[in-house]
């Protein structure tokens, strides 16, 4: 067992460094191609958000500023996870990159698309995101670490799955909840009653079949596409956190593009931004009908149901209101954009 474990260890160490050195040796493209642009994406190529990147993204560069640019996605975790690729960009190893907020731990701010109930709903998200309290962000994360952020993309509302009856605020209690390794994710869990299991997103399908925990809180685009919906039998959709995907650049690669090119990269990545948008906000009803027709028994949140879940997680609030000092002060912020 031990020469096992270490025969995956060495493995895993030289993949790593294959990685690093042949992404590191291509950065110049070819002459044919213009200089290549290397785009992690941690979500499938079937989400909105790198749906986006191919079909708008990509081809507006292209369209402004021909072969230029050589544009190369690389969907689905393919160069490594959330915080890998991420660390990636801010070394220059990659270009760019589009993650959520698995950098939270080392920008507080991040943490705030984390925030529940901090949006009305999903458009209210939006907005948000796409002004005031995205530029906030970004301004924040850009003069400590040496990334651009250069738009925001959704990455879903997020709603409660359970094998066991889940339909009102009283069925969570004793529940074994899967939770991220995130304190806000834990905490809320625990405030309705719920017995928290963190665990890494590729062990959710194997837990929930095995009964190892009852359900776990993601978007339903999730829900869908990792496979849940077949070990799952309900769905509460509370929409409680609106969750982003930010679309980074490396700082070295975007100041020294010429300002033009910068320019046709923004208007590029913001026109994607809203082909996301507008997709996800479209594909929302269609993910709840998939819920139903295969089964599951999915109910909406009721208005009473939301005041009183917001009441019963006050001590999710009172835990970022003692850590973060801003934190009221950004909550009062998004309460007011329209």
């Amino acid at each position: 067992m031990k020469v096992r474990k270490m025969f995956r260890l060495c493995a895993s160490v030289l993949t790593s460094i294959f990685i690093v050195t042949s992404l590191s040796g291509c950065g110049a493209g070819s002459e044919d191609k213009g200089k290549l642009v290397k785009v992690a994406v941690c979500v499938s190529d079937k989400t909105p958000a790198c749906e986006a990147l191919i079909n708008v993204f990509k081809p507006r560069v292209e369209e402004m500023l021909g072969d230029k640019y050589d544009i190369q996605i690389y969907p689905s975790g393919t160069l490594g996870g959330e915080k890998v690729v991420y660390d990636y960009t801010k070394a220059g190893i990659v270009e760019m990159c589009m993650v959520g907020t698995s950098m939270w731990s080392e920008s507080p701010k991040m943490t705030i698309p984390d925030f529940p109930f901090v949006f009305r709903d999903v458009e209210h998200a939006r907005r948000a995101y796409q002004g005031e309290l995205g530029e906030y962000i970004a301004e924040d994360l850009e003069k400590d670490y040496p990334v651009e952020l250069v738009s925001w993309f959704p990455n879903g509302a997020r709603a409660f799955s359970s094998n066991k009856k889940l339909e009102s605020l009283e069925d969570f209690k004793g529940q074994k909840l899967r939770m991220p390794n995130n304190p806000i994710h834990v905490k809320l869990a625990e405030s309705l009653g719920s017995n928290v299991v963190i665990m890494d997103l590729g062990e959710v399908f194997t837990a929930l079949e095995q009964g190892v925990v009852d359900g776990q809180d993601n978007p339903l685009s999730t829900v869908k596409n990792e496979g849940w919906h077949e070990v799952q039998e309900y769905i509460y959709n509370t929409n409680h956190i609106v969750a982003s995907l930010e679309l980074f650049a490396n700082d070295s690669f975007w100041e020294e593009m010429p300002e033009e090119d910068r320019n046709a990269f923004i208007t590029a990545a913001n026109e994607a931004s809203d082909y996301a948008w507008d997709n996800y906000i479209e594909q929302l009803e269609g993910d709840v009908h998939f819920m139903k027709d295969s089964g599951l028994t999915v109910t909406d949140m009721t208005e009473e149901d939301r005041e009183k879940m917001i009441e019963q997680i006050k001590p999710v609030y009172d835990y970022l209101d003692s850590k973060y000092e801003w934190a009221q002060e950004i909550r009062d912020m998004i309460s007011n954009i329209e």
